[in-house]
C-alpha cells in the first residue's frame, strides 16, 4: 500500500491525529523528492560526448558530465565547442535538440549529422 494511503487510514482508524498525518505527509513528500534528485543526480554524472572530423583533418573531441553541460548551456546557450568546427550547421535547431534531450535524460546517440563539406557531428550521452 502507498505512503500516503497508509497514513490516512491511520488517522481513519484514529491511530494518529490530523496534524500527526500532516507531519508524516511532509516527511512522505520530502522523502519522494530527496529519490527524484537522486535519480536526477545518476544522469548528471553520465558523460556527455561531442565528437567533430572535418573533412579538413580538423578533429574535436569533447567530453564533461550531463551536470556541467547543462551549467554551460545554462550560461553561454551553446555547446563548448569552437564555433569554426559547426560552420554551415543550424546551430539553433541542434541547441534546442540538445537541450531537449538533456532534460529529457535521454541516453545514447540524439545528434549525427554529416555536413555538406563532410564533416560528421556526433553529440551523445554515454549509456
Amino acid at each position: 500500500m502507498d505512503e500516503k494511503l497508509r497514513i490516512l487510514k491511520m488517522v481513519e482508524e484514529g491511530t494518529i491525529t490530523a496534524e500527526e498525518a500532516a507531519e508524516l505527509m511532509k516527511a512522505v513528500g520530502a522523502q519522494e523528492q530527496e529519490t527524484a534528485v537522486a535519480l536526477n543526480s545518476n544522469y548528471d554524472k553520465k558523460m556527455f560526448r561531442i565528437i567533430v572530423d572535418s573533412e579538413t583533418g580538423d578533429k574535436v573531441n569533447i567530453q564533461f558530465p550531463v551536470g556541467a553541460v547543462k551549467k554551460i548551456l545554462k550560461a553561454t546557450g551553446k555547446l563548448p565547442i569552437p564555433d569554426k568546427d559547426l560552420e554551415g550547421l543550424d546551430l539553433s535547431a541542434m541547441m534546442d535538440a540538445v537541450c531537449e534531450c538533456l532534460d529529457d535524460e535521454v541516453e545514447g546517440d540524439f545528434v549525427n549529422v554529416t555536413a555538406a563539406d563532410g564533416t560528421i557531428v556526433r553529440i551523445y550521452v554515454d549509456k
